[in-house]
């Protein structure tokens, strides 16, 4: 029995550390856009930077952690895709908006963190907080909207992805929770918000 639990606990902690390594060692800020206008571009978009990868999926985490304790935060998604949505609307106007990489590195190591501690906050600062740091995604992605692209058919896109992202996060919680592997999903949290420093880092230098 006992060799069973630590083989288990090992499997846990592997899985942890092969996701902290994997996020600490993707390319960082590879906002590469494919040659497709409005919906492809669109869907793309979220997938081409592991910070909005990372911010995200850690948005679905983070509802999928708290689910259980407090139904509410199946809606904390949201929050980050209306602020998604009216960022972009910024960004593609023109709109200025300093700092604003710095800042989604920012909503990376925040998101990390709250992950990796556990920490129980109030579901209406939880749905601002998420607010904002989807403005300042959406707000990138209005600044990258392609050339001669749709701008409607480019929001559809990355809403979609963002949600795809937000779903895969709150499925995962979700299924950690079941297996009673918290512990693993908080080592998974505080390799998220070590990508976020490693991101910060990159931009400070």
């Amino acid at each position: 029995m006992n060799t069973t639990t630590n083989t288990t606990k090992m499997t846990r902690l592997a899985a942890a550390v092969a996701v902290a390594y994997a996020a600490s060692t993707m390319p960082s800020y590879a906002h590469v856009l494919p040659d497709a206008g409005g919906l492809g571009a669109g869907l793309s978009h979220p997938f081409s930077g592991l910070d909005h990868i990372l911010a995200m999926a850690g948005v679905g985490i983070w509802a999928g952690q708290n689910a259980d304790n407090d139904p509410a935060f199946r809606w904390l998604p949201l929050g980050f895709v209306i602020g998604m949505i009216a960022g972009a609307v910024f960004g593609m106007t023109g709109f200025s908006l300093p700092f604003v990489e710095l800042g989604i590195a920012g909503s990376v190591v925040l998101l990390g963190a709250i992950v990796a501690l556990g920490s129980r906050v109030p579901f209406g600062a939880a749905f601002a907080l998420t607010a904002a740091f989807g403005g300042l995604h959406g707000f990138a992605h209005g600044q990258e909207l392609p050339i001669a692209s749709n701008a409607l058919l480019y929001g559809l896109g990355f809403v979609a992805s963002t949600m795809v992202l937000h779903a895969m996060g709150f499925s995962l919680a979700t299924l950690v929770a079941r297996l009673s592997w918290r512990t693993a999903l908080r080592l998974g949290g505080g390799g998220i918000a070590v990508a976020g420093v490693a991101l910060a880092s990159s931009l400070a230098g």
